[in-house]
């Protein structure tokens, strides 16, 4: 790895102990060191899945250049092990059901005055399922494109080829955690963050 690139590296993979409705920012990079995406939102548990969280709507999400509110309630899922990050949405207004972000070097570290923070390394595949094309998988000629201008490990490339595959079927296939019943119960647990 150059010096170019500043994205946290050999962060723990899991949080140590973290409280429900604990803020958890989810900051995303480029392999090339530069700042992606920042989102916030809270904890809300874990499963066989990963850690879940509850990213609600009126959120600013925010990267250098571009910034929005958040239009829809959406739920973030961290996995234990793999090279994705998932956010899954349930309000029809929203086009997007299922976007999963593959991703490398994921890890979370505490904030300095309370909450988390968990980095990870966007690496332009998507697989996305959207309520007006279908599932597929998105920003093949950014991969490209940036494999060869930001030097892209070959090893590395080869990995997130084979996840994107693996992710794609299990959406397709509607197979938990993507699907809606298993998202559900999550949403439910959200609605407990308006008693705290």
């Amino acid at each position: 790895m150059s010096a170019l690139h500043s994205f946290p590296v050999d962060l723990p993979r899991n949080p140590e102990s973290i409280d429900f409705g604990a803020l958890v920012v989810a900051r995303a990079w480029k392999y090339n060191g530069l700042p992606h995406w920042v989102v916030p939102g809270f904890y809300l548990g874990k499963d066989v899945h990963g850690h879940w969280l509850f990213q609600p709507a009126g959120s600013l999400v925010a990267r250098p250049g571009a910034a929005h509110l958040a239009q829809t309630n959406a739920l973030c899922l961290i996995p234990h092990a793999g090279s994705w990050i998932g956010t899954l949405y349930a309000d029809p207004a929203e086009d997007f059901d299922v976007y999963i972000d593959l991703s490398h070097a994921i890890g979370w570290r505490p904030l300095q005055h309370g909450g988390w923070e968990v980095n990870s390394v966007d690496l332009d595949l998507d697989v996305i399922r959207s309520r007006s094309r279908g599932t597929f998988l998105d920003d093949e000629d950014e991969f490209e494109e940036h494999g060869r201008s930001m030097d892209y490990p070959e090893e590395l490339k080869n990995e997130i080829r084979a996840a994107s595959e693996k992710l794609l079927d299990a959406v397709q296939r509607d197979e938990a955690p993507f699907n809606h019943s298993h998202r559900q119960g999550w949403l439910d647990k959200a609605d407990q963050l308006h008693n705290l």
